[in-house]
Formats: structure tokens, C-alpha cells, sequence
């Protein structure tokens, strides 16, 4: 069964609202949705913001749940200057972008930091990406923090000057599917470019479009994996 992390109401209820025969359950604390996406049986997890909750809620989902594989989808702050709101990106690898021990080199080869997302799922996603779609596969980049200040776009830029968007939450899912070698990808639609200067307004404006965008591709990947 494949598994849907989103990490806040919005995000989740968008993808509800394209299922069906969906069934909760609370599980140590973590709420999750069992039900059909394009008619096939999924689990959906509300995992809560930032590494910690997310990191908790995926691994009682991988304890308690028979799971093929994750999809992390939701929203995100855009990092390039021509990327758009409601652009999707979706991962080829992810980072930690403020893990820092001195010895760790900060690339996305460093495996200590960084996480492929698979090669398959990723595949899936560029057959099904049309020419004229707002759909870009690249990097990015978790921490604990929303990212709007300039000193926080500088270091990530400084670090990882190829992150597409910066988000809280799919570093961590990404770990713990490596921890269970089960395979991941990363689906988010932007909410807000950061560089733009107007984050913190933008997110509020967007999020519920940039979530519902970000089902929507949820949906186009479930229906054909």
C-alpha cells in the first residue's frame, strides 16, 4: 500500500477530497486516512509541521502499517527566481540544509544529509509531465524553520544553490524510508517564492491552491504507479 504524508490540515484535506471510502484511525497519537485514490488503496498521515513530528508520525505509519512506499506532498517556498507559485517540484534528491558538523561535506552526495528519492517514482513523474506543465524534478532542501529572511536564503543558497524550494518536513520522511529501505518521492507546490521578498503574505494567500495543486499530482502518480 502506498502511503501520502501531508503535514497540515490543508494539505491533507485537499487529498481527501479526491478520495473515496476513506476510513480514520488514530494510531499513538498520529491520525491517518485509509481509502481509495484513483481507485487504488492508499494510507494518508497527517504528520504534523517540522523534522520531529514528521519523523514520529512516519515511523508509527511504518510500524503499524504494510507500506510499498511513500509519496511526501504538500507546499513549499520557492527558492529560484524563475520558478512561480504554484509551480510542483518534484525531488531528485533532498537535503538536510541545516544539519552542520564540521567533517560533512554539504553536497547531496553526502548520504548523512542527503536522500535520493527513487529513481522509478521519479520516472513515473517526468512520463507523466506535460510540456506546457509547471513541473520541475530537482533538489530540496528541509530544515526546522520557514524560510523568509534573507539570511536564511543565503545559507541555503551559500550551501545548496540548486534547491528548487525549501520546505520542514521531507528530509526526515526521507531518513526514516532509508531506515526501512522502502522507496519515497517528494511532490510540493509553492506557496510562496521566497527570494520575492513577500513569504510570509504569499503563504497565507496560496496555501490552499499550492496544497490542492500538489493532490492533484499526488492523484496523477497514484494513478499510475
Amino acid at each position: 500500500m502506498l502511503a501520502i504524508i501531508g503535514a497540515m490540515d490543508e494539505e491533507v484535506m485537499a487529498l481527501l477530497d479526491r478520495m473515496s471510502d476513506v476510513i480514520k484511525k488514530e494510531v499513538s497519537n498520529v491520525t491517518f486516512y485509509e481509502g481509495l485514490l484513483a481507485g487504488k488503496k492508499v494510507i494518508v498521515s497527517k504528520s504534523g509541521v517540522g523534522r520531529c513530528q514528521s519523523t514520529i508520525s512516519t515511523t508509527v505509519l511504518f510500524e503499524n502499517f504494510d507500506i510499498d512506499g511513500v509519496i511526501n506532498f504538500g507546499t513549499a517556498g520557492g527558492l529560484q527566481n524563475d520558478l512561480k507559485v504554484l509551480d510542483v517540484i518534484v525531488s531528485d534528491h533532498v537535503v538536510n540544509y541545516d544539519a552542520d558538523v564540521v567533517d560533512w561535506p554539504k553536497d547531496y552526495d553526502n548520504t548523512k544529509l542527503a536522500y535520493k528519492a527513487d529513481e522509478h517514482y521519479i520516472s513515473i513523474i517526468k512520463k507523466i509531465i506535460d510540456n506546457d506543465a509547471r513541473v520541475f524534478v530537482g533538489n530540496i532542501a528541509t530544515g526546522d524553520t520557514f524560510v523568509h529572511l534573507p539570511k536564511q536564503i543565503a545559507r541555503i543558497k551559500e550551501n545548496y544553490p540548486d534547491a528548487l524550494c525549501a520546505e520542514m518536513e521531507g528530509a526526515s520522511i526521507a531518513q526514516v524510508c532509508y531506515h526501512y529501505q522502502k522507496p519515497f518521492v517528494i511532490i510540493r507546490s509553492l506557496s510562496d517564492i521566497t527570494v520575492n521578498g513577500n513569504s510570509v503574505e504569499s503563504f497565507s494567500e496560496y496555501l490552499k491552491l499550492a496544497s490542492e495543486r500538489s493532490a492533484i499530482w499526488c492523484e496523477n502518480f497514484v494513478k499510475m504507479i
